[in-house]
């Protein structure tokens, strides 16, 4: 599972910093396709072309640039050029294969290089840069290519088959489950984002791109959890706006997480809605992002806009009645949620514990608490992590920017980051109560804060607070 989640964050990464060109394809078919507002073929023409060619080329470059800097990305690029020389759409696949591929390797090759004498190093450097991207080139046109061209052909057959049988409801039995333990983005980037850009290369639209995205699961579930529980409407209702209009759909995940039960009327929820696009020929003409009902209904165009909204409500509608009947089954009361401290830290503090027993007198454990609480430094940074850097962190960190401002509080930046993109001078961080288990082991070094909900600012209250101890 560490090992898929790794591979989720790196494509999530790759496709997030160019998600403005898939945006941009899509807003371009939604205004200028044959179905569009306002058709024009020379427009679809260049929209075309930013599929065919531009984004491979940006995702190539992105993918080889993260293992290998820019020599790394430079080599994806000359390799895929290999894959992009038929209109067979296995663009965008070939550069997810072949952008890590060509960074990996010339992150090895770098390491003999570094040994060439200084004198010679920018000429051994640049002709090694492009033998090898000769030679890639030619391996993925005779070699890559055909693999690539047979792997999409099954994978389109495999969803064809789905869709005309209406069975992609069957999908939402491992989705939904799956956005809740914060795979979202895997689910979304990795699978129905390539998929969904080849379909609409062939029918012009693609329901792939409502799967994840679709709010109306969440929506009901917060719904259901807002008539039942008279004490906390004002923090669902925070995140039924974050969830269905933000596009933040990890605002809901806290509440499913603390009563697994939820976790049925969300796959009954997901099932209706697909089921719901497949009857009525839902679709979007490009990739939703953020996964707010505007986006969708902006990218369904003039005739998806009816099905893509019929689809979303029929899911809400479904979630929202299995999440009624389910708390009002369990006695109408709102799922017990961990307290304000930090419980999701207990399993590290039990370790802390045991090994300060081992090691330690009482006495010495004592004198080195004391220094602990000596060596707590003025606050300057803090970091708001999730699992993309795009979502949740960047609320969050909007809303406690927002509180320092009211108080007062000058001096201290706050930003927001990908899990594994946190800076290294970074020394407090915090994320969300129920992402803390995500966290890889070289973060679990640093001051990691947690909230129950990021859009309450009242869950801030304890961060302010230590600001506040130690800024005086």
């Amino acid at each position: 599972m560490k090992h898929i989640r790794r591979i989720g964050k790196y494509y999530t990464g790759i496709i997030m910093k160019n998600i403005g060109i898939f945006l941009c394809i899509g807003l371009l078919l939604v205004l200028f396709g044959e179905q569009g507002w306002m058709p024009d073929t020379r427009i679809c023409e260049v929209a075309m072309l930013l599929y065919q060619v531009i984004l491979p080329t940006m995702i190539a470059y992105e993918g080889g640039a993260k293992l290998a800097g820019t020599s790394g990305g430079i080599l994806a690029v000359l390799a895929l050029a290999g894959a992009l020389s038929t209109d067979s759409g296995s663009g965008l696949f070939g550069a997810m294969v072949i952008g890590p591929l060509a960074g990996y390797l010339w992150r090895q090759i770098a390491k003999w290089l570094e040994k060439t004498d200084f004198r010679m190093k920018m000429l051994v450097w640049n002709l090694s840069l492009a033998v090898c991207g000769g030679v890639l080139l030619l391996l993925a046109h005779t070699c890559v290519l055909p693999v690539l061209e047979w792997g999409i052909g099954k994978l389109c057959q495999g969803v064809h088959f789905l869709i005309a049988h209406h069975m992609t409801f069957a999908a939402s039995i491992l989705l939904e489950p799956a956005k809740v333990f914060f795979l979202n983005n895997l689910m979304n980037h990795g699978i129905f984002v390539p998929l969904g850009m080849s379909q609409v290369q062939e029918t012009g639209s693609s329901v792939l791109f409502l799967m994840e995205t679709n709010p109306g699961p969440g929506l009901g579930v917060l719904l259901a959890l807002y008539f039942r529980n008279k004490e906390y409407k004002s923090e669902y209702v925070s995140a039924m706006l974050a969830q269905s209009v933000g596009g933040i759909h990890e605002v809901y995940f806290p509440f499913v997480l603390s009563d697994l039960r939820l976790l049925l009327p969300l796959i009954l929820g997901g099932m209706a809605g697909n089921i719901c696009f497949e009857l009525l020929g839902a679709g979007t003409k490009g990739v939703v992002s953020p996964g707010s009902f505007l986006v969708i209904l902006l990218m369904a165009g003039k005739e998806g806009f009816f099905p893509a909204l019929a689809g979303m409500a029929a899911s809400a509608a479904v979630s929202f009645a299995g999440s009624l009947f389910l708390l009002g089954a369990g006695g109408g009361k709102e799922p017990k949620r961990k307290p304000q401290e930090e419980e999701v830290r207990d399993e590290t503090a039990e370790r802390e514990t045991e090994e300060l027993q081992a090691d330690e007198t009482p006495k010495e454990q004592v004198l080195r608490d004391d220094d602990k609480m000596q060596e707590k430094k003025r606050i300057e940074q803090i970091a708001f992590v999730c699992d993309g850097g795009v979502g949740s962190s960047v609320m969050g960190a909007a809303l406690l920017r927002r509180l320092l401002a009211q108080k007062g509080i000058e001096g201290i930046k706050v930003q927001a980051f990908a899990v594994d993109l946190v800076p290294q001078e970074i020394e407090v961080l915090v994320c969300q109560k129920d992402f803390y288990r995500m966290l890889p082991e070289e973060l679990l070094a640093k001051e990691i804060l947690t909230v129950d909900s990021l859009v309450q600012p009242e869950g801030f209250a304890q961060i302010l607070e230590q600001i506040e101890q130690r800024n005086g």
